[in-house]
């Protein structure tokens, strides 16, 4: 299966990806779009202020998922099941987000650049969110992190995109909520069984499930 993590920044999805990884089937962790390009530094700034520059940024993205595309499939033609860190639904939330905070809306034109390409799209998603305030306090021991990525406005609007995103699937979990790292582990597997249960699929050891994409 594919297995998609999704969050604002410092909200402890890789974490999350690495304890999940000895549970699946040889997973391959797909890295969020930062680290899976092949020269972050010429990845557009996280703050346009206009339509125009947001879907600009998205196409740029877009060349980025290409990678993480080809190296999921790649998965699957090997019978191994994929964790997404960060998945499509990244580039919609945070174009939402930004556009709200900056009074423009291209929603619509964003999806519809992120539809008419080729995508991982994952069976299930996990959403994590976390008090605002816990995001800065881990923010500031990011050298580098743009304040944006933990502005509590910037949150709010992303994780409103959130609950009807691209995703067929979604489960939501608080990391506070759920205490210990070992508890959120434990809550974000009875997410991802009960959702196998619910699509009556075979166990990941028994063969390769095929790569849904964008639509």
């Amino acid at each position: 299966m594919i297995l998609g993590i999704e969050g604002v920044s410092c909200v402890g999805k890789t974490t999350l990806a690495a304890q999940l990884a000895p549970h699946l089937n040889r997973p391959a962790v797909i890295p969020c779009y930062y680290h899976a390009s092949p020269d972050p530094t010429r990845l557009p700034a996280p703050e346009p202020f206009t339509a125009e520059h947001q879907l600009a940024n998205i196409a740029q993205f877009l060349d980025v998922e290409d990678l993480r595309l080809a190296r999921a499939r790649q998965a699957i033609a090997e019978g191994r099941d994929v964790i997404l860190d960060r998945t499509v639904d990244t580039l919609l939330a945070h174009a939402h987000a930004v556009g709200r905070m900056h009074g423009f809306d291209c929603d619509d034109q964003a999806r519809l650049l992120v539809t008419t390409r080729s995508v991982a799209m994952p069976d299930l998603t996990i959403v994590l969110t976390a008090d605002p305030d816990v995001l800065a306090s881990r923010a500031r021991l990011r050298k580098g992190m743009p304040t944006i990525f933990y502005d509590r406005h910037f949150s709010e609007h992303f994780n409103a995109y959130l609950a009807h995103p691209l995703a067929p699937a979604v489960a939501q979990l608080d990391a506070a909520d759920c205490g210990s790292l070992d508890d959120l582990t434990a809550r974000a597997l009875d997410h991802l069984h009960r959702h196998q249960a619910a699509q009556h699929r075979p166990s990941p050891t028994l063969g390769p499930h095929p790569l849904k994409e964008a639509s």
